[in-house]
């Protein structure tokens, strides 16, 4: 089995190859479609039948030589960074180049048995992509409608009210995209329904989540889909004297956190099973933050079991009976 180590950056990507013998090499291509048949053609050079890859899902410019490798039948691994650098540490390694952090994420991925990447389907990065797009749009709509509240040029004014106006536009027609692709792959749309129907999750909150946690049914359990998610209690505790408060890992999807936010806040203000929920852990003591860092975990909780199962969302299934008594 040959391994790969690949460090990305935007134009670049530097690759270490070890090879069953132990012998390493190393070299570095232009982060485009021909680097990634060129990096083939090297690693089949240097007797590479069998590959594991190994990469770090930092920013966007890992996704498409993972699809790619996934294509050439090679196993890929996508790596939280923060191992790679809990693993660095480990080794005690004080250098850090391109070079170095390949052939230190080869070393990782020989060390570990890693769990192999699935790509999206074309669908799913479909639906992704508008997603995003939609919320680029909402950011810059929020900028330049501030713009426009801040300036008094009439001038100015009238360029900036045309850039909200075409905006708007586009977020309306960006919006009708979404639901069209929705509508037509019934596999997403029945992921959107679900989660449509827990408490505190509308539809545009629905389509964030089913974008960004497309292989969300392929996790073994609840409280694997809350640590990928970076909403797990992280405590700190050494000896008899230091206790830090417990906070959120967020070692994790900062989208998908973003997404649950609003959505904790409004079902702790107004659904009854919820403010119970939060209630009880008020009583024990618990401070805010931690309780709405729960929430959020519980609200994903909930999502991952209604697409696991394909079953509406019950109350009295996640909450208990004292929920659906009330």
């Amino acid at each position: 089995m040959h391994i790969l180590g690949i460090d990305l950056a935007k134009k670049t990507f530097d690759v270490t190859l070890l090879t069953p013998t132990g012998a390493r090499h190393h070299h570095t291509f232009p982060n485009t479609p021909a680097g990634f048949r060129e990096l083939w053609r090297w690693a089949r050079a240097h007797g590479a039948r069998s590959v594991r890859a190994c990469m770090e899902a930092t920013n966007v410019y890992w996704e498409a030589l993972a699809q790619y490798l996934v294509e050439q039948d090679a196993t890929v691994h996508v790596v939280n960074p923060a191992r790679i650098k809990g693993y660095a540490q480990s080794q005690m390694l004080r250098n850090k180049t391109d070079k170095q952090d390949s052939a230190t994420i080869a070393a990782f991925c020989a060390a570990h048995d890693l769990t192999a990447w699935v790509p999206p389907t074309a669908a799913q990065r479909k639906l992704r992509a508008l997603v995003r797009h939609r919320d680029d749009l909402i950011a810059s709509r929020i900028q330049q409608t501030n713009r426009l509240e801040d300036t008094t040029d009439p001038d100015v004014r009238a360029s900036l009210s045309t850039v909200v106006a075409t905006l708007a536009s586009q977020l309306t027609a960006i919006q009708q995209q979404i639901t069209a692709h929705l509508h037509a792959h019934a596999e997403l749309r029945e992921q959107h329904d679900l989660m449509d129907a827990v408490p505190g999750i509308g539809p545009v909150t629905a389509q964030k989540l089913v974008a960004e946690f497309y292989d969300l049914a392929s996790y073994t359990s609840a409280k694997a889909v809350g640590a990928d998610a970076g909403l797990t209690p992280a405590n700190y505790e050494s000896g008899t004297s230091v206790r830090r408060r417990p906070r959120l890992s967020k070692m994790g999807k900062a989208s998908v956190r973003a997404a649950l936010y609003m959505p904790a806040i409004t079902v702790m203000r107004s659904n009854t099973e919820f403010k119970q929920f939060a209630a009880r852990l008020a009583a024990r003591g618990k401070s805010y933050g931690v309780i709405l860092g729960a929430v959020m975990r519980k609200l994903l909780h909930i999502i991952y079991g209604v697409v696991k199962h394909k079953a509406p969302y019950d109350p009295q299934k996640v909450l208990g009976p004292a929920a659906s008594a009330t």
